[in-house]
């Protein structure tokens, strides 16, 4: 029983770990802060009922965020409508960068650059954005990917190389 106890307080602690990244993921997908958090505590909910449904020869964060894109899918269609929002329509936006500018000049061509990326994100087909998302903000490896999304690996490869085409032609090169 005590063993039981421990494993179940270790993977609180891991699932915590894990929050802020599932929080930004979860708000890059969906846009809105209160919907982000109340689908963060959903996901760290369900990962911790399920963890008997976790292959410990695949990667936690994988299974993680697939848990996470899920429960976004899930409310996606719950709005039965798209759901990524404009950026002028977002109340409070994304999270600031981790990485404070050096100065406001900076920081205002940051900001100015995130937004350009943000809108372009947006204009994005919804499993193209995921595929983005879990690649560049999860940091997660293609076949990681394929493994979060419940895809196979070539539609994970053919989105990602679409999706970046795209963000190519929305954003050129000079504007980043």
């Amino acid at each position: 029983m005590r063993h039981a106890e421990s494993d179940s307080e270790a993977l609180q602690e891991r699932l915590a770990a894990f929050a802020p990244r599932v929080y930004g993921l979860l708000i890059r997908l969906i846009g809105r802060r209160d919907v982000a958090e109340d689908l963060t505590q959903e996901t760290l909910l369900r990962a911790f009922r399920g963890l008997k449904t976790y292959r410990p020869e695949g990667k936690f964060r994988a299974w993680l965020f697939r848990i996470a894109t899920n429960a976004a899918r899930d409310w996606v269609r719950r709005q039965g409508r798209e759901t990524v929002l404009s950026l002028e329509s977002r109340r409070g936006g994304l999270p600031p960068d981790r990485g404070a500018a050096a100065t406001p000049d900076a920081g205002l061509a940051r900001r100015e650059r995130t937004a350009r990326l943000e809108a372009a994100l947006a204009r994005l087909p919804q499993p193209d954005r995921e595929v983005i998302l879990l690649r560049f903000y999860g940091e997660l490896a293609f076949k990681e990917i394929a493994e979060a999304t419940g895809e196979p690996l070539g539609t994970v490869l053919a989105r990602a190389h679409r999706a970046l085409k795209k963000l190519g032609d929305l954003i050129p090169e000079e504007e980043l």
